[in-house]
């Protein structure tokens, strides 16, 4: 594990709005050459955080067009470097030319995600922040946009930094009770205070977890599988979640022979929905090959809506906690008498308990607090967090069993590390390598 990898050269520039014709664009210009190209573009001296309405010169000293030049001074800019942006006319041509002027004046071509990696290197960003830009920019709506906001704005790195602090002070403490193993204080006489710090810091994990958990969710969305025999209207039931007529409905059993799908929000949050080919036995080669891509995509989903019809179910214990879905509601001729925690009648022919079922889907997006608290993380950030509980569970059971110290600490130090790790303070340049890459260019 190294500390932060410091790897930057030169100065960097590229178009940070989306290609293609525009009323405007932004080229962005980042490092020890900034504050030069802007004067040779310009014309002009920058002035910091103001904006100067200029022209934009060739080095023919032709004008390529006329727009707004800003200047960042270092450390005050987004990258920590010196950073300016000419808004230009969002023509392709135009673009190009500006691009060709500021090159030939020493940057060179940014690399996807280069000038937030910039940000982080520079410690205007920690880690956690730097993948929410990237989560932020492609939010796909309102809800996943406030929670990118929240990491953005530090809350996620909060929470982590809070449980690195307090996994320090008990590797504090165990450390002082070797060093003073023998002289006679109270503090190295294993008090009751370490237990109890372990046991508090043991619940801070497990909400952690559960907040990275909701936090993945939101980012990543769930992926539900709709499952059942066929004829039971999985596909009509899909068409109505989806609000489109995607899957094709037919009475003839086995019209779906491969995985249909559709992403949608409910309530904000995004939903990957899945149809499958009716499960049951059959001779026919296609229509096995679609059950087993069915059974496939059901052990992997995040929910599966097993679908009966409901003029044929028989209450009967759900024991693999899948939601179950009782289609055909308009059909019955007597009431069913229904645990409505895992069971959910409804028809999607009328629209019948349709609400009902999206909202059970929505709750699963919050484990903790409610929707204006949570944040986005990543699977990463997952695997560090849970390395550093078991790390931390090893060593809060040597604790309990007066185990060797030596040994406590030891697991105590990976915990911290692993911690350190969501956030950045430790990290390796092959996952730097791997999150910036996944940036978009100019940003």
């Amino acid at each position: 594990m190294n500390k932060k990898i410091k790897k930057i050269s030169g100065t960097i520039a590229a178009l940070s709005t989306a290609k293609g014709m525009a009323g405007l664009a932004v080229i962005r210009v980042s490092g020890a050459q900034a504050k030069d190209i802007f004067t040779k573009v310009t014309k002009e001296q920058p002035t910091h955080m103001r904006a100067n309405y200029s022209g934009f010169y060739s080095i023919e000293d032709q004008e390529i067009d006329k727009g707004v030049a800003l200047f960042f001074a270092a450390p005050n800019s987004y990258t920590g470097e010196d950073v300016c942006e000419f808004s230009v006319h969002g023509s392709p041509a135009i673009i190009e030319m500006m691009l060709e002027r500021v090159f030939s004046l020493g940057a060179r071509q940014a690399q996807p995600g280069e000038f937030t990696k910039r940000a982080y290197l520079n410690d205007k960003l920690d880690l956690t922040q730097a993948e929410a830009v990237a989560d932020l920019i492609e939010s796909v709506s309102s809800k996943t946009a406030r929670a990118a906001k929240r990491s953005l704005s530090g809350e996620f790195s909060n929470k982590v930094n809070e449980l690195l602090g307090e996994v320090t002070k008990i590797r504090a403490l165990v450390e002082a009770m070797l060093d003073f193993s023998d002289q006679d204080l109270d503090e190295t006489k294993h008090p009751d205070s370490l237990t109890t710090a372990t046991k508090e810091t043991k619940q801070s994990f497990q909400m952690l977890i559960k907040q990275t958990r909701t936090g993945i969710r939101i980012r990543d969305g769930l992926v539900v599988t709709i499952l059942g025999r066929p004829n039971v209207g999985k596909s009509s039931l899909f068409n109505e979640i989806c609000g489109s007529k995607r899957a094709i409905v037919n009475s003839k059993a086995g019209t779906t022979r491969d995985i249909v799908s559709e992403s949608i929000t409910i309530d904000g949050f995004p939903v990957k929905i899945l149809d499958t080919a009716g499960i049951r036995e059959s001779e026919d080669e296609v229509e096995k090959e679609g059950i087993k891509r069915a059974i496939e995509a059901g052990d992997s989903a995040d929910m599966v809506l097993e679908v009966f019809d409901a003029r044929d179910w028989k209450k009967e214990a759900n024991t693999n906690n899948n939601i179950l879905v009782l289609n055909k509601a308009d059909l019955l001729k007597e009431p069913l008498e229904l645990d409505t925690n895992s069971t959910h009648l409804v028809s999607a022919k009328t629209g019948e308990g349709i609400n009902n079922l999206l909202d059970h889907i929505s709750a699963q997006f919050i484990e903790v607090g409610d929707d204006e608290t949570v944040i986005t993380a990543r699977k990463r950030h997952m695997q560090s967090i849970k390395e550093a509980y078991d790390a931390f569970c090893i060593a809060e059971r040597g604790i309990t069993k007066n185990k060797e110290l030596d040994l406590v600490a030891e697991e105590l130090l990976q915990a911290q590390n692993s911690l350190a790790e969501v956030t950045g303070e430790f990290t390796t340049e092959d996952l730097l390598e791997a999150i910036f890459n996944s940036f978009c260019i100019g940003k």
